[in-house]
């Protein structure tokens, strides 16, 4: 009953359903069949046109209805075709699942479904390559040293505040808990990138290499940030009100009636500890953090953001936000951190200058 299709010719398709495997050919135009399109008529193989004129099925003026004839399965015999009496015995002319009132309404079994192709979502480039740690991390080193900070620096005041004064408390108090702080912060911060991921200092940036153009940076651009940051600070002074209301700035205006002692430790710790420390952490861990997982812009100014809220001083926000901002574009441009160190020692030293020595 099949025609078999002749060998040497490729591999043969369907021409309505290129995907569905071959099974016969019309006996009379020698087209493909699928199971889709093959009918079978007194025992022979027709596609739809050719089965339209053996059997005058089609009928002016009216639709014709597409009645596939299920695929003959192996031991049992053909179903009912026109002009034929019905088998005898039980199940036969039955039709399988997949079949309706008006013949095939389902693919024929094994019928291979391509699934819809995925978005395309090219991989962020690794701007950092030997910063693996995540931005969760440098928050949660950060939290657990500034509580450990708080609650050692609480018991430090009690010791000072016996002994001294009160100006000379908050001198010594500012010191001793910057120190205990970025103890804290650079135990972790060193903690996680040479033990935990087995990197090193390089990926935070304490490079060599560099150093003198990035240095020349810090001092070209942190002059023009610290006039920023003080037209800001003018600014949010006259909305919100004096920006001096931290420990550390009234501090700062106190600086031409204590010892020169308290003079020296306050500048050691304002523009040399807190430059280093901050720098290492903020631009030389935090950042890569952030800049691994979005582009440099948003990257600088979430950087920002943290820095100036990891100060917990209101007023003096929107300042230190730019400040953080400009330190992460130095360290974009030269990738070493001696540039963003130099501008944060520059500006917090002329901040020195101005309101403890120059009274402005």
């Amino acid at each position: 009953m099949d025609t078999t299709c002749p060998p040497g010719e490729g591999s043969p398709q369907c021409s309505e359903h290129p995907s569905a495997a071959p099974v016969a050919r019309c006996v009379s135009c020698g087209r493909v069949l699928c199971t889709l399109c093959r009918f079978v008529y007194g025992n022979k193989n027709y596609c739809k046109s050719c089965h339209e004129q053996a059997t005058g099925a089609f009928q002016a003026g009216g639709p014709y209805v597409h009645t596939h004839q299920p695929p003959q399965q192996p031991g049992f015999p053909p179903p009912q075709q026109p002009g034929f009496p019905p088998p005898a015995g039980p199940g036969y002319g039955q039709q399988p699942p997949g079949y309706g009132p008006y013949g095939w309404q389902q693919p024929p079994p094994g019928y291979q479904y391509y699934p819809p192709p995925a978005v395309y979502r090219p991989q962020r480039e690794v701007v950092f390559e030997n910063a693996p740690w995540g931005v969760g991390e440098a928050v949660i080193i950060f939290i657990i040293a500034f509580v450990a900070a708080s609650i050692l620096s609480l018991g430090i005041y009690q010791v000072l505040k016996t002994h001294y004064s009160g100006t000379t408390t908050a001198f010594l108090l500012i010191f001793f808990s910057s120190v205990v702080l970025y103890a804290f912060l650079l135990g972790g911060t060193f903690y996680s990138v040479i033990v935990r991921h087995k990197s090193n200092i390089q990926a935070l940036g304490l490079r060599i290499a560099g150093s003198g153009k990035a240095v020349v940076w810090g001092f070209a651009f942190g002059v023009p940030l610290f006039l920023a940051a003080i037209a800001v600070a003018y600014v949010s002074e006259k909305v919100f009100g004096p920006t001096n209301t931290d420990v550390v700035s009234r501090s700062v205006t106190k600086m031409s009636s204590v010892s020169p002692g308290l003079i020296a430790l306050l500048v050691i710790t304002l523009v040399l500890l807190a430059p280093v420390c901050e720098e290492i952490f903020f631009r030389g861990y935090l950042y890569p953090a952030l800049r691994n997982r979005m582009n440099k812009n948003p990257a600088m100014i979430l950087n920002g953001l943290l820095f100036a809220a990891a100060h917990f001083e209101l007023i003096g926000f929107l300042p230190r936000f730019l400040l953080g901002w400009g330190l992460c574009y130095i360290y974009e441009r030269n990738r070493t951190l001696s540039g963003s160190i130099t501008g944060h020692a520059l500006y917090n030293g002329l901040i020195l200058l101005l309101s403890g020595v120059l009274g402005l």
